[in-house]
């Protein structure tokens, strides 16, 4: 079994949808989380969890530990926010603290990361799986990122008139002062960038032959 852990409140989204591609290719069963639908609070700093390796909390992310612990990997997914993974993304990861107490329960577990950002989803993939290895000892086979080039401007309603946003941001004085209209075109989508969708099919080659590997699976 494979966790899915997404991130991005965008329903299917790009997110979304690369990590399911991911998750399906492998060919092995899966459970996808949307953190959107949950109700997942910060950590608190309270430790209490150093006891039992279970947060006392008591929200969503309860039933998800024993879920976590006793699937074959971890593919967690993440939508960009300012240079990083968002809240959400980042929330999970402190709520996995209880796991790494005493009797660490995620060492040498198997994982894999993704993010899709505008233009800075590289290095946030990177903190994610940095995150995962560092402080919950996974073994991250490896990472998927998508730079859509498609900010928020684009559907708030003032991206073609913003002096504050990404367009006005990228765009020189000239070309910012021609840009008036946004279209459908602009709206990437990971299915239409080939090197991306050989990255996730790569990514899932990995994880299928690293679980395919585990004792017991011969």
């Amino acid at each position: 079994m494979i966790i899915v852990i997404n991130g991005s409140p965008k329903p299917n989204g790009n997110t979304q949808r690369m990590l399911e591609k991911i998750a399906r290719d492998t060919g092995f069963e899966y459970e996808v989380f949307n953190l959107a639908e949950l109700k997942i609070s910060p950590c608190t700093g309270c430790v209490k969890c150093a006891q039992n390796n279970r947060c006392i909390q008591p929200d969503d992310m309860l039933p998800m530990y024993d879920k976590i612990v006793a699937a074959d990997a971890l593919i967690l997914g993440g939508a960009v926010y300012f240079g990083h993974a968002n809240a959400a993304t980042l929330t999970f990861l402190e709520r996995l603290f209880p796991l790494r107490h005493v009797e660490p329960q995620t060492i040498g577990k198997l994982a894999a990361t993704v993010c899709v950002g505008g233009n800075e989803a590289e290095q946030s993939v990177k903190q994610l799986s940095y995150q995962l290895e560092s402080y919950f000892n996974y073994n991250v086979i490896a990472s998927v990122f998508f730079n859509s080039a498609t900010p928020p401007c684009f559907t708030c309603g003032f991206g073609t008139t913003c002096r504050y946003g990404g367009p006005a941001r990228w765009m020189t004085p000239e070309e910012f002062e021609n840009f008036n209209k946004i279209t459908p075109e602009m709206f990437q989508n990971f299915e239409d960038h080939p090197d991306v969708v050989a990255a996730c099919e790569n990514l899932s080659r990995q994880l299928r032959q690293a679980i395919a590997d585990l004792p017991g699976r011969a």
